[in-house]
């Protein structure tokens, strides 16, 4: 994936969001126009963005990204102790919602919940782990900016609260999606967002109609 589709500065989330999930959908369209099962995929990713956003944070601040962390991009010592980081080609500063993607979390829909439950072992300790440090940040302010108010960082949404919620696993299924992939991906995040109560034909008959663009 190239990121970004729109060069910055952007102010908000919802703008890195939206106009990379707009190209994306263009090429989508393009690739299978009047095409009533593309379009609704394409609506559902679109409206799956009011449900990733960190409202408090919508402004920032917008941390480093890596944007392709995964294990083969990590050096580890003897111990097992993270040494170091491979490939900051696509490093970039971003809203703190793009630091909830790894693909080392992702559970798979063909497997079984035994062959992913390592996957989500993982992703707690991960999360456990982010959370203990959020824990000891919040007693003292960052080295390079020893006069930031504590109390007002303090009352945003922290990464871990956000990576344990089903919000992040939007996220990353929006970020993992491909325009030859919208279609898998749309279902998937219809069924995150509304489960069994909505059916992939009833948002068809609403979105499979509607204008996109």
């Amino acid at each position: 994936m190239d990121w970004h589709a729109t060069p910055g500065p952007l102010e908000t989330s919802f703008e890195y969001f939206y106009n990379q999930r707009q190209a994306e959908n263009r090429e989508s369209i393009d690739l299978h126009p009047d095409d009533p099962d593309w379009l609704t995929a394409c609506w559902v990713l679109k409206s799956g963005l009011t449900h990733m956003i960190i409202e408090d944070r919508i402004r920032g601040p917008f941390p480093l990204c890596h944007l392709d962390l995964h294990f083969d991009n990590m050096l580890f010592d003897k111990e097992y102790n993270l040494a170091g980081i491979l490939d900051w080609s696509s490093a970039q500063a971003a809203p703190l919602e793009q630091l909830s993607v790894c693909p080392d979390f992702a559970t798979f829909p063909g497997m079984s919940e035994e062959e992913n439950q390592p996957m989500v072992d993982f992703k707690d300790l991960v999360v456990q782990s982010i959370r203990e440090i959020e824990q000891d940040q919040e007693r003292k302010p960052p080295l390079d900016n020893p006069d930031l108010d504590i109390l007002g960082q303090s009352s945003l949404t922290p990464l871990s609260t956000y990576m344990a919620c089903k919000s992040a696993e939007i996220t990353y299924r929006q970020y993992m999606s491909s325009p030859r992939g919208s279609l898998f991906a749309g279902k998937m995040v219809a069924g995150l967002i509304f489960g069994e109560n909505v059916t992939w034909n009833q948002l068809k008959e609403v979105y499979g109609v509607m204008p996109l663009f």
